[in-house]
């Protein structure tokens, strides 16, 4: 048979580590009739039983096979139907969760993706925070060249062709996970921040007042989340209960950062010396514009389920689960290309 880490799970079900799908499904049934508790009163049976039924949910299952081929059960869920959340890489399901990769020309890779992806690499201890602040400049230049190519269409004269465009675009990127919520926060933010430059002195100064309240708003929604997470905890509450805190406090760290990032992509488009000053102006009437549009658009449809915490964060879960394994099979034939 193949070499795997655990081979307990096929000396249940008597196939050898290599047996294929049928033959696996085969061994199943005859031993699941031999020890069905129907057939079988005594207590062995009924161990025997359940002992087959996991073997069997494990091994029928591709991705789970895998999985238990290279880690044992110790890769698995405590209730052996998914990847055990260890092997999942947490910054997978935050981005997963808040789509930002249809979102990468607005708003970049969010700090606390880079954090925990820096975090779990060997360069972590010498990864200082100048580094992070390098990467965060980097970041604000290439969304700041985004933005301004996103708006040129306007800026040229074409003002209902651009609208259009931007509406389109919009209406894709609220479909994804948490994209009305990400879109109508750089919406916001849009027009909060062209008001401020091309605004009078009152409306810049309420722009400035309401962008502050926003992150404010976050920072202490989070530590809200933050308390009720601790207080399930100390309570004996389940993962399950600390969710949707969790996913709050998630939120409301992503909306500070959106809310900051935006805030010098827009002033950098908008203060560039480099073009005349007419061209300033109209650059700050389309962000204006495009905060607009973006901060009002809504989902098409909603079914209620999509919109449901927990289902989101599974289904986040499930392809960051998607992704980990794929990142697995990667390595795996990598290193067999070494070994040849």
């Amino acid at each position: 048979g193949a070499a795997v880490k655990d081979t307990e799970y096929y000396d249940v079900l008597g196939v050898p580590t290599d047996a294929p799908e049928p033959k696996i499904k085969k061994a199943y049934y005859i031993q699941a009739r031999k020890w069905h508790p129907d057939k079988n009163q005594s207590e062995e049976a009924k161990v025997k039983f359940q002992a087959i039924g996991e073997a069997y949910q494990v091994l029928s299952d591709e991705k789970l096979r895998a999985v238990y081929d290279r880690e044992g059960k110790d890769g698995l869920s405590g209730d052996k139907t998914d990847v055990a959340m260890e092997q999942v890489d947490p910054s997978l399901i935050f981005t997963f969760l808040f789509g930002n990769d249809s979102f990468d020309d607005i708003i970049g890779r969010l700090q606390l993706v880079t954090q925990t992806l820096v975090g779990g690499s060997p360069e972590a201890e010498t990864f200082t925070k100048k580094q992070m602040m390098e990467l965060e400049r980097r970041r604000v230049v290439r969304l700041a060249v985004a933005l301004r190519n996103f708006i040129q269409r306007f800026v040229d004269g074409d003002e209902d062709g651009a609208k259009a465009q931007w509406t389109s675009k919009g209406e894709e990127l609220v479909e994804v996970r948490y994209g009305e919520q990400i879109l109508n926060t750089v919406g916001t933010m849009y027009k909060l921040v062209s008001t401020e430059v091309i605004g009078s002195w009152s409306e810049g100064m309420d722009a400035k007042v309401q962008a502050a309240g926003m992150q404010m708003d976050a920072a202490k929604n989070a530590a809200v989340a933050a308390q009720t997470q601790q207080k399930a905890a100390q309570e004996g509450g389940t993962e399950e209960d600390a969710l949707p805190s969790m996913i709050e406090i998630m939120w409301n760290i992503t909306v500070i950062d959106i809310s900051s990032t935006i805030r010098e992509v827009v002033m950098k488009v908008l203060k560039d010396q480099s073009v005349s000053s007419d061209v300033r102006k109209k650059r700050a009437k389309a962000v204006q514009e495009l905060g607009t549009i973006w901060e009002g658009q809504k989902k098409k449809v909603t079914d209620g389920k999509e919109q449901n915490v927990r289902n989101m964060y599974m289904s986040a879960t499930n392809a960051a689960m998607e992704a980990t394994l794929e990142k697995m099979k990667k390595e795996e034939a990598k290193q067999a290309t070494n070994l040849d």
